[in-house]
């Protein structure tokens, strides 16, 4: 769907689903795609969709009210046309910012970032506007994503409009994600995901229960519309790298990370509607912190010194003119600050990694999941390269961030392949599910005197600060010192595929929310009780007794089915870490 078709308010869909004859709603039912064929053509003004013999217009931007809308059929706007045109939009939450709006700053200073957010006590109005989701989702599961109709659609619109009407800002958005994801599934569009729709299911009931059962709350259960800016203090930020951003909804741009004398990570960025190109003019652009105005290339490679600074929970630096902040020249990854997170041994940094895993991600700090390396490229396997950390016995996998033609990433991988025993540092994101796999996101030379003249490495224009942003910066033959003609390929098989021993949970789990609690097809009594035996016999008593309650969970619905559902997702979302992390730290 281009970025550039309108999006649309939840409560207006809804209203026009219920004012819709039920004849006009089952044959959107039987054909939920049938506005992905026509004809959308933008013009100046509006946008109109020749449908085959009726024309739909709509306007560019938002669309709030039915009166924006128009369609030449006779039954307009309760018709066909206006419906299935809606309902292909992208659902979205859009408030009108007003002129003298200011950039919220709380009055609290100092551990303004820590992981524990200030608790708040849900008014009831918020409670039952939880509760009215939850039911929403309860019955989508009850009745099947596969076979949830515009109806259903329309009491998760009611549902998402009155949490963010109520302030349960993460509760909306996440209602959201479950109506797009819903929506792709139902039309077979190429980008549904059922995993994701069902990780994305749990975390509503999950919310929702926090909500509704517990007194008070941690404030990102609730979340925010605007990010509160507090006070905090790192006095000097050392520019790391810069990261292209490229979503899936159509946004893209770029973010740059700094190291504040803190300890903390911290980030900055410009990311708005348009391709992937974007990210790459982001890169040459300008990003604002407080006054100051600088490319994301200047900043990742800039030491700043600042006073009255601020950030939101997870770091982002804030834009309030009262901020004083200067250039101190360039940073450097040879200061202590930065060397000394390349000398933490890496099972160290797997766990840091995955003590924040299960936080919410609202709440998770900049550079969560960033681990600092040091060690030699070995040579490539397949599109990877393989490392060897310096203190490591086993060798870390570095595999491209993304694949977008128009980003660096593949092509900069491939260069280094053309490198073995090049020594390297370098930033990267760890795999949840297999640590020993890196996406690197910047390196630099590994300093040391004593090597060989003709040992390969990086010789880097001035301007690039001594670091590779790997998105951004295209490595050149020449930037390599003592390189190959040719890539060095190893004959190395790759990391063996491990048999999850959860895959009937989650294969059932994943069934449960397609075919609906009440409609689930029958399933072998011998067949459950087979794999339930299994899994007590490996060790996971839990995941047996949950895969036992979604073969046998009453088609009502109630508690009972949501609280499984949401047990099941958790249940497997831990185990899958906690597996990783151990899995990775026997070889260490």
């Amino acid at each position: 769907m281009s970025a550039d078709r309108p999006t649309v308010s939840p409560d207006l869909v809804a209203v026009m689903i219920e004012s819709t004859p039920d004849r006009v709603r089952r044959r959107l039912d039987r054909t939920p795609d049938a506005a992905a064929s026509w004809n959308w053509q933008a013009g100046e003004a509006t946008w109109s969709v020749e449908t085959g013999g009726e024309t739909v217009t709509l306007p560019h931007g938002h669309v709030l009210v039915v009166e924006q809308i128009a369609c030449t059929c006779l039954l307009s706007p309760h018709c066909f046309h206006v419906l299935a045109c809606l309902t292909r939009l992208e659902v979205a939450l859009v408030e009108s910012p007003r002129a003298d709006e200011k950039e919220q700053v709380a009055s609290d200073v100092s551990d303004a970032l820590d992981v524990v957010e200030h608790l708040v006590e849900p008014a009831e109005s918020q409670r039952q506007a939880a509760r009215e989701l939850g039911t929403s989702v309860t019955h989508l599961l009850r009745v099947g994503v596969a076979s949830s109709g515009v109806v259903v659609q329309s009491s998760l619109l009611r549902a998402v409009h009155q949490c963010r009407a109520e302030g349960l800002h993460r509760l909306a958005a996440l209602g959201l994600r479950v109506i797009a994801g819903t929506s792709e599934i139902r039309a077979r569009a190429p980008a549904a995901d059922p995993g994701q729709l069902a990780e994305d299911i749990a975390d509503v009931l999950e919310t929702s229960h926090h909500v509704l059962r517990e007194k008070p709350i941690a404030g990102f259960w609730i979340g925010t519309a605007r990010r509160k800016q507090r006070p905090v203090r790192p006095r000097k930020l050392h520019g790391l790298f810069a990261e292209p951003i490229v979503t899936r909804s159509g946004f893209a741009g770029a973010a740059v990370y700094f190291l504040g004398e803190d300890g903390r990570i911290y980030s900055a960025s410009d990311v708005r509607p348009g391709e992937s190109q974007q990210a790459s003019d982001a890169y040459l652009g300008g990003i604002e912190i407080g006054p100051m105005i600088q490319s994301a290339k200047q900043l990742a490679r800039g030491l700043y010194l600042g006073t009255d600074l601020t950030a939101s929970e997870d770091g982002r630096l804030g834009r309030g003119k009262s901020i004083r902040i200067a250039e101190q020249g360039p940073s450097s990854w040879r200061t202590e600050a930065i060397a000394e997170r390349f000398r933490r041994p890496l099972p160290d940094q797997w766990n840091a990694v995955y003590a924040q895993a299960a936080v919410p991600a609202d709440a998770k700090s900049a550079g969560w999941d960033f681990v600092f390396l040091e060690g030699a490229i070995l040579g490539a396997v397949g599109p990877e390269l393989l490392f060897q950390p310096t203190a490591e016995a086993a060798t870390i996998r570095l595999a491209i961030e993304n694949e977008s033609e128009t980003l660096c990433f593949r092509e900069n991988l491939r260069m280094l392949s053309h490198a073995p025993g090049l020594r390297l540092l370098v930033i990267g994101r760890v795999n949840l599910l297999e640590p020993r796999i890196v996406a690197p996101l910047a390196v630099a030379n590994l300093a040391d005197d004593s090597r060989a003249d003709a040992e390969p490495r990086l010789e880097l224009p001035e301007s690039w600060g001594g670091r590779i942003c790997l998105g951004f910066d295209e490595l050149q033959r020449h930037f390599l010192r003592n390189a190959r003609a040719t890539a060095v390929v190893l004959n190395v098989q790759g990391l063996p595929l491990e048999e999850d021993p959860l895959g009937p949970l989650r294969r059932r789990w994943i069934a449960t929310m397609l075919s609906g609690i009440a409609s689930q097809r029958p399933t072998s009594s011998n067949m459950i009780a087979a794999e339930t035996a299994t899994l007590n016999r490996s060790g996971f008593a839990t995941g047996a007794a949950l895969l036992d309650a979604l073969a046998h969970t009453p088609s009502g619905e109630g508690p009972t089915s949501s609280d499984t559902f949401m047990a099941t997702a958790i249940y497997l979302r831990t185990c899958a870490h906690e597996r990783a992390r151990f899995r990775a730290t026997l070889t260490s």
